[in-house]
């Protein structure tokens, strides 16, 4: 299949899958977002189940993520349109980010973001920092949502067995509710590829019934 045509099935296919398909957060299995957007003319889709014992009912999330080649800006420009389903009730996902400064080895990235979250608008700033060779990177971020306030996170990816496994640790939170702690591992089965995931997440000391577990995908093409 020639480039060109290729390029125009991705182009076609990808609202098929928005159709069939928080803020949209960072590369699975983080929920703090990171300083790096899909390459120019690609798209990725991350998808991942979670269960937690506080309500009944789980969540699944959907989120393709495109960056469109017409973009006129250096690094263009990521947008995600999904959804997810907690319990019996469905939320949409409208995210733009980009990218000020490309994150580099030893170096430090800036992006943002803004978007709607079953629609609550809102917005974040984003910034990660790479050290050791890449072989850890930390990432930051302070928003806000429109009507729930300030939000933030810290998250730490560090390469554990290269170039497939990492462990990532995070903690992040929303004003008026207790910070989670959220941990797990990142294997790519294909290298910047095709990935598996699988975390656990505590919020508020440990709490039973407010710990959470997740199992998610993602596929870049």
């Amino acid at each position: 299949m020639n480039k060109s045509l290729s390029r125009s099935l991705q182009w076609l296919v990808l609202p098929l899958l928005l159709v069939a398909a928080p803020a949209a957060w960072g590369a699975r299995p983080f929920f703090t977002d990171d300083a790096r957007v899909v390459d120019r003319d690609h798209c990725q889709i991350e998808t991942f189940y979670k269960d937690q014992r506080t309500y009944s009912g789980s969540e699944f999330w959907w989120l393709p993520a495109c960056n469109p080649a017409f973009v006129p800006w250096k690094n263009g420009l990521e947008v995600t349109v999904g959804a997810n389903r907690i319990g019996d009730q469905g939320n949409g996902i409208l995210q733009a980010k980009y990218l000020f400064k490309e994150l580099q080895t030893n170096g430090l990235g800036l992006a943002a973001s803004v978007g709607s979250f079953s629609g609550q608008p809102y917005a974040n700033a984003i910034a990660s920092f790479s050290f050791f060779d890449d072989r850890a990177v930390v990432h930051t971020n302070l928003g806000r949502f429109a009507d729930d306030g300030h939000t933030w996170g810290v998250g730490l990816e560090a390469l554990l067995a290269p170039p497939r496994i990492y462990g990532i640790l995070e903690t992040f939170g929303q004003r008026g509710e207790s910070p989670t702690v959220h941990y797990g591992i990142r294997f790519w089965v294909i290298p910047n590829r095709f990935q598996i995931d699988a975390t656990r997440g505590d919020q508020g000391g440990g709490d039973p019934d407010r710990r959470f577990y997740t199992v998610g995908l993602r596929f870049i093409f």
